[in-house]
């Protein structure tokens, strides 16, 4: 496994076990900050250690990074403050989450 890949791997995983503890204590958090449905969240919450770690190591970032656009008559701190999360669709077996 290459630096790259073992990076990515840990930033996913740490990102995936910090998701799942949302889960946990406060679902509703979870789909705003997350950008989770139902589904996902309720999916997540059950996933092991084991099966995170799995899906960390995809090679693939699970990290979503949304674009940083700010009025200009607006601050960033109240611009961040309304953003709503990106949900664009379910899960299925290519789209872990």
């Amino acid at each position: 496994m290459s630096t790259l890949d073992e990076d990515l791997a840990r930033l996913n995983f740490e990102y995936l076990m910090l998701a799942r503890e949302c889960t946990r204590s406060n679902p509703e958090e979870t789909a705003w900050r997350f950008g989770l449905d139902r589904a996902g969240i309720d999916r997540l919450a059950g996933m092991t250690q084991e099966q995170l770690r799995v899906h960390a190591e995809s090679s693939r970032a699970v990290i979503r990074l949304l674009p940083v656009y700010a009025p200009s008559n607006l601050p960033m701190v109240a611009y961040v403050n309304l953003l709503q999360p990106c949900i664009t669709g379910t899960a299925d077996e290519t789209n872990a989450l």
